[in-house]
């Protein structure tokens, strides 16, 4: 029998001021729109599973080097996160990261028992020597990008896998070149933690389109739209990575 698991949606910070074209492929507007950071917390019996993990709270590294007016409460914190919850981070044995772009890697280091798990495609991209995305991966100068402190800790994947009774990994390329989603096994249905691949369920309803609409953040547009079109074609429930909707929700599957 498979196993089920519940879905909590938890708030790290928030990107205030971020240009609409980025969000939204080819947005004609010089609208500035605000994307919530999501961490999701897996659990089912006496396991977690943690899917991305945010973007730093420390003040310096926010005033510093962080764009997009991004502001972290203290209730965002991860530890609060995680005590409103009540889950301890030595208990967590697992996470994915549906890719290494800063905001969704940052407080891997706050769970050191747990293995994490990245497409190899990301992996290799991430540490190469790609320099248009640098700043998605937060590499600046000689300072250490936030991956840098658990590559040791990381199980590379080559496309899909079952990870866990009831989670499984699928790739979903375009916005980095390993962007990944994390498919959830509940007793409401089955969901899809899409990463980047949607960022909004405005992109994902697209008006009524065929297809959801791309960010205007991607490495490979074409991968990208056929990433989209998988999705679409499973027929999974998404849970986009910066909707408001996601966090004020934020249950799914109980």
């Amino acid at each position: 029998m498979t196993t089920q698991w519940v879905i909590d949606a938890v708030k790290l910070g928030e990107l205030r001021d971020v240009p609409a074209d980025l969000v939204y492929l080819d947005d004609p507007g010089p609208r500035l729109v605000s994307m919530p950071l999501v961490m999701f917390i897996l659990r089912s019996c006496n396991r977690t599973v943690i899917v991305d993990t945010g973007g730093p709270a420390d003040e310096e590294q926010i005033r510093r080097r962080i764009p997009h007016g991004y502001v972290v409460r203290e209730e965002e914190r991860l530890d609060n996160a995680l005590a409103r919850l009540g889950v301890r981070a030595d208990d967590v044995d697992l996470i994915v990261n549906t890719h290494l772009h800063w905001d969704h890697c940052s407080n891997n280091d706050a769970f050191p028992n747990a293995e994490i798990l990245v497409q190899r495609a990301e992996l290799g991209f991430a540490t190469g020597p790609c320099p248009e995305p640098r700043a998605a991966y937060r590499i600046y100068g000689e300072e250490e990008p936030p991956y840098a402190g658990f590559l040791d800790r990381i199980r590379p994947l080559d496309g899909a896998s079952e990870i866990a009774s009831g989670i499984g990994v699928l790739p979903l390329p375009g916005h980095s070149p390993g962007s990944q989603g994390v498919r959830v096994d509940t007793g409401t249905g089955t969901f899809v933690i899409t990463g980047d691949c949607v960022d909004t369920f405005e992109n994902w309803d697209n008006e009524g389109a065929e297809l959801p609409l791309p960010s205007g953040r991607f490495t490979d547009l074409n991968a990208y739209r056929t990433s989209l079109a998988h999705l679409k074609g499973t027929g999974w429930t998404p849970l986009p990575s910066h909707d408001h909707a996601v966090v004020e929700k934020a249950a799914f599957g109980y």
